[in-house]
């Protein structure tokens, strides 16, 4: 794979000299009034889509024919047309335009609209914003700057999923990550973990289909938080949607190079007691197969620095050990690379890109590979008719993906929970000199010894994807335009699971092959044109119709019990099984909009969209297949009528829309599969997994109402703007899994009966303190407040429970009254006169099981800040949530193992009438209340720091147009923090946030970005 991206960077480098050669170039400075270099400032070829924008200094070099006419244009200025003529350098002075906020976004269906015609929130970020201090998965370089997005990372190593949260979690049972589009194309993005909140669930996070997506090759991302704005996505805009443009040559002819090499090191967030080591009793081992009985029981004798026999059969000094963590875990890195090639010619252009990701995880012998080619062509063959190709291919590979949550083969846990008196690196190197697994826990074997896990364990995965569209656009001299869009999602999947030969718990071994192949088809067409009556009335009626046909194919191979020692292959198993899933759905549509404008000041936006599912179809049932999904939004420019001195741009927007949510499949009736048994040489049947719960033949999809007000404010000539907004939404028609009686041989049953609301406001200050032709300080500041309810669940249920803790003692559900996905915990039992009810031993008696509130952080905020002084830029992004609430399992583990300091409080004494040992009250005060292990997740972080410097393109003689190197740091550390031991971010599973357990530590990032343009 590296020799062919090296001949791809060795061809788009003959490329480029061929370039040189055919091109004329002109080039020159944008400045403003006072001077001061404008970068950002589009440079386009009047009536071509040949462009290009200035750099950090204002400087530009474009590509243009003879005739050309040149077209400066930046939001806030006056637009400037040059006629080129003979002239080979052009500098430019832009008057700054205070009337109106003409910036453009891209909106639903991929259309650019001028922002101040929305009737609805939408933030857009520039892709160069994610390229400095950049993360594995693109998601999570959103954090903290756009207000009312709450992402989640999980504690999964590189390559892991991300928790996309938009105003809130709007579905019960379904998916509640947003829709992404990307340049039109909707994509899945769903979580890939075996890990569905089961108690016994452990497995690697396998990421998600996002998390693909390389940053260097992204234009700008548009967030479409309210229904208003992605109403025209249907059944699938329920979560909210997030459009990904990537980028195109736009004229920018010539060499982007991109190289970020950032070193990685985890930070050890636990305070446990140093003062007991090893043992049992407040006693020392004193054999060895004492000690490996014990195992991770650090209730032995005071550290005195004595020698003590090991479980190897070692003696070694019984001291504090409080390095294990940064002994095991290595640093890690990350190296990306990217290259690409641009060319405009007469009738279009056409960028190439190449990029090459290496990881090095902070867990050993991990790590994540990822290669992506971009291709994007537009092509005007003749007059009127616009072509756009697209495709990225990427190719990936991760090794050894950690296990999270229990311990069984799980390097993270067995790290964090060892003794304090034993050093990890005398568990090195894992295997005994037969190959079998060093154990170090006998009383427990599925205590993995961490680097038996590390280096023996296998969790591979690799995928080959392909996102690809082409769209044509035809426009008649009249403005009537038709255009047709195909895209096509397509990727194969292969994950590889091993437990070799000779593991503890396991010795015999056991192998899981499991193939994957994904489609997900798109097509769709659209026909429009804008019509005016008189000077003060324009309308614009679009009409379109769009197909989408999702299938999937799962293949899954299991082995155990392998014969020859050390051989991980299927053919090598005894015992073997085999499997087969598949899903198949199609999903036809209609919709329309209508925009109406009133002398650019009134502007309104009706839509429809009707969708038909396939799985909503029950045979010999005649139930109605479609759902109807309308909305209206309008803006009102009121500065264009009012316009006191101090005000530079005012308007008032407000929305109310419906959207939905498809069903899964095969939830209206019963679908069967064949068993890996058999029986008389035939193989058995079986209901569906995907029938788990009863099927419902009048299932409906779900859908949500919302409705949305806000403004949007510029001062002192646009240097301070505010966005404020206030949304209501709720979502009825849940799909939820109503219990069912055990002898059912089902779960639950599948019913339209759950009802949820949110409501909250989101805010956006941006300013600029001072602004001089030398020196800017542009400061961002977004919070977001959202007010979750859980209104109805089935009929008679006031709790559900959709997540247990390993511990057994933690829980994640819905409670009706309370915000989505409580924490739940046991409480005391109280005696009448309202004291702790305890045993005889003394320890309190569990009480209810109740709730302490929601694992989503209902408060958000960042706030980001740019210094620009000539040719050095600053960048610093702090963040913060507030109000969510996650259950520590390490906190539990902490206290039956006798870690946590808590558990010093009489450690050699007894406790109650029975005077029982510290060791039996505090394991039975773990799993009687739980309620302690509750922690407050809230936390201020100062997420980002890049400080950079743009050299000056006269320094190499104009040959490179643009250099830039930053240094970068990502994640340095946390402000505030009010969780013990753990990360607030720490939850191991997307799907069952506020959960915590055996997940990889939090790690700082830092290292160098170098930009450069040729």
């Amino acid at each position: 794979m590296k020799k062919t991206t090296w001949l791809t960077i060795l061809l788009l480098l003959c490329l480029h000299g061929w370039v040189q050669a055919q091109s004329r170039t002109v080039s020159g400075k944008v400045t403003d009034a006072k001077g001061g270099a404008l970068p950002g400032v589009t440079v386009l070829v009047q009536g071509t889509n040949n462009g290009i924008s200035t750099n950090a200094e204002g400087a530009y070099s474009i590509a243009v024919p003879e005739t050309a006419t040149l077209v400066f244009s930046s939001v806030g200025f006056d637009a400037q047309t040059v006629a080129v003529g003979s002239q080979a350098v052009i500098d430019v002075t832009l008057t700054e335009n205070t009337q109106a906020l003409s910036e453009v976004v891209v909106t639903a269906l991929n259309i650019s609209r001028e922002r101040k015609t929305l009737g609805y929130s939408v933030t857009e970020i520039q892709g160069n914003s994610l390229t400095q201090a950049r993360e594995n998965n693109v998601a999570n370089s959103l954090v903290g700057k756009v207000a009312g997005l709450n992402v989640n990372s999980t504690a999964g190593g590189p390559g892991s999923s991300s928790n996309v949260i938009i105003r809130g979690v709007s579905s019960l049972n379904q998916t509640n990550q947003p829709l992404y589009v990307i340049n039109g194309v909707p994509v899945e993005s769903q979580p890939s973990i075996a890990n569905n909140g089961g108690q016994y669930d452990n497995s690697p996070d396998l990421g998600d289909a996002i998390s693909n997506i390389n940053p260097d090759d992204i234009e700008s991302i548009s967030v479409l938080k309210g229904a208003a704005a992605s109403a025209l996505y249907g059944y699938r805009a329920k979560a909210g949607v997030i459009l990904i443009t990537t980028k195109s040559a736009k004229g920018n002819d010539g060499l982007d190079f991109n190289s970020n090499y950032v070193a990685e090191k985890i930070y050890n967030l636990t305070d446990w007691q140093y003062e007991y080591g090893q043992g049992a009793n407040n006693i020392k081992p004193t054999t060895a197969v004492g000690a490996a009985q014990v195992g991770n029981s650090s209730w032995g004798g005071k550290l005195d620095g004595s020698d003590v026999i090991q479980f190897d059969g070692t003696t070694r000094p019984y001291t504090a050990q409080r390095d294990n963590l940064k002994n095991f875990y290595r640093t890690g890195s990350s190296w990306t690379n990217t290259l690409a090639f641009n060319k405009s010619f007469t009738g279009g252009s056409v960028r190439l890109s190449a990029s090459n990701l290496t990881n090095k995880s902070v867990v050993p012998n991990s790590g994540l590979d990822r290669q992506t080619f971009n291709l994007a062509g537009t092509f005007e063959p003749f007059k009127h008719l616009t072509i756009d190709a697209r495709a990225n291919y990427i190719l990936e590979q991760a090794k050894n993906r950690p296990i999270l949550a229990d311990g069984a083969g799980n390097a993270n846990f067995n790290v964090a929970f060892l003794p304090t008196s034993i050093d990890v690196q005398s568990l090195q190197p894992g295997t005994k000199a037969d190959g079998t697994e060093l154990v170090y826990n006998t009383g427990n074997p599925y205590n993995t010894n961490p680097y038996f896990a590390a280096y023996n364990f296998v969790n591979n995965t690799k995928r080959e994807r392909l996102l690809s569209t082409v769209s044509a656009r035809y426009t008649f001299d009249n403005g009537l335009f038709l255009q047709g869009r195909v895209g096509r999602d397509g990727y194969t999947d292969r994950f590889t699971a091993v437990t070799p030969s000779g593991t503890g718990y396991l010795p015999g071994g056991k192998i899981t092959e499991l193939t994957t192949q994904f489609t997900d088809l798109n097509a769709d067409g659209l026909v429009g044109k804008t019509f005016k009556v008189g000077e003060d009335f324009a309308f614009t009626p679009n009409l379109g119709t769009s197909y989408r046909r999702t299938k999937s194919e799962a293949f899954q191979n299991i082995g155990s019990d392998l014969a020859v020692f050390g051989v991980n292959t299927l053919g090598n198993a005894k015992n073997k099984s085999a499997q087969s899933f598949f899903s198949d759905q199609e999903i036809h549509s209609l919709y329309g909009s209508l925009d109406v404008s009133f002398r650019e000041f009134l502007f309104l936006t009706a839509t429809t969209r009707r969708d038909w599912f396939s799985t909503l179809a029950t045979p010999g049932v005649d139930n109605d297949l479609s759902v109807t999904y309308p909305a209206v939004s309008g803006s009102f420019v009121f500065s264009e009528l009012w316009k006191p001195e101090f005000l530079s741009f005012g308007k008032i927007r407000a929305g109310f829309s419906k959207v939905g949510q498809a069903t899964n499949p095969y939830q209206t009736q019963l679908s069967y599969a064949f068993l890996a048994t058999t029986l008389n040489g035939l193989p058995l049947g079986t209901i569906s997994p995907d029938n788990v719960n009863i099927p419902n033949r009048n299932l409906l999809a779900s859908k949500a109402t919302e409705f949305e007000i806000g403004t949007e404010l510029a001062f002192v000539q646009n240097r301070v703007r505010l966005d404020l907004t206030f949304y209501k939404k709720k979502s009825s028609n849940e799909i939820v899994y109503a219990p069912a009686s055990i002898s059912s041989g089902y779960q639950g049953a599948v019913l339209n009966a759950g009802e949820m609301e949110n409501k909250g406001v989101e805010m956006l200050l941006t300013f600029q303190p001072v602004k001089t032709a030398d020196f800017t300080w542009t400061s961002s500041l977004n919070g977001a407040y959202n007010k979750n309810t859980v209104l109805s669940l089935a009929a008679g249920q006031q709790q559900s429970v959709y997540a247990t803790s390993r511990s057994g003692v933690g829980f994640m559900g819905q409670v009706v009254g309370m915000p989505f996905g409580q924490v739940l915990a046991y409480d005391y039992k109280y005696n009448p006169d309202g004291s702790i009810a305890t045993t005889t031993n003394g320890v309190p008696v569990r009480g209810e099981l109740t709730s302490y509130g929601t694992a989503f952080h209902p408060w958000t905020a960042g706030w980001n800040n740019d210094f620009k002084f000539k040719n050095i830029t600053l960048g610093v992004l702090i963040d913060g949530k507030f109000g969510g609430k996650i259950f520590s399992a390490t906190d539990y583990y902490g206290t039956v193992f006798g870690l946590r300091k808590e558990t010093l409080v009489n450690r050699e004494g007894t406790f109650g009438a029975d005077k029982v040992d510290a060791a039996t009250y505090y394991g039975a005060l773990a799993n009687n209340v739980s309620k302690d292990f509750v922690q407050n997740a809230n936390f201020i972080k100062l997420r980002q720091i890049t400080l950079g410097y743009s050299f000056p393109s006269a320094l190499f003689g104009n040959h490179i147009q643009r250099l830039n190197l930053s240094l970068v740091a990502r994640n340095l550390f946390f402000i505030s923090r009010k969780t013990d031991n753990i990360d607030p971010e720490g939850s191991y599973n997307a799907f069952s946030q506020g959960l915590e357990l055996g997940g990889v530590p939090p790690s700082r990032t830092y290292g160098v970005n170098l930009s450069a343009k040729f």
